[in-house]
């Protein structure tokens, strides 16, 4: 992603946009197009976060955190 473009970046610890060739550090997400799709991203993240959660496929997910499983199987 380097060149003469730069791209935006969300910082999740300082929630805020940040604009940059290369990806400015671990705690952020991206890159976009634009600082507005950065802004947004956040939103966007937690909407699908849910909807997986709400499908099928997340199904054995939810039954090892019922069972109080500490998850380590599931990588």
């Amino acid at each position: 992603m380097s060149g003469t473009q730069s791209y935006y970046w969300y910082n999740l610890s300082t929630q805020s946009v940040v604009r940059a060739d290369e990806r400015p550090s671990e705690d952020t997400i991206g890159p976009f197009s634009t600082a507005e799709e950065a802004e947004e991203s956040p939103a966007i993240l937690l909407e699908h976060a849910r909807a997986w959660l709400e499908s099928e496929e997340s199904e054995r997910f939810r039954e090892v955190a019922a069972e109080g499983d500490d998850g380590a199987d599931l990588v």
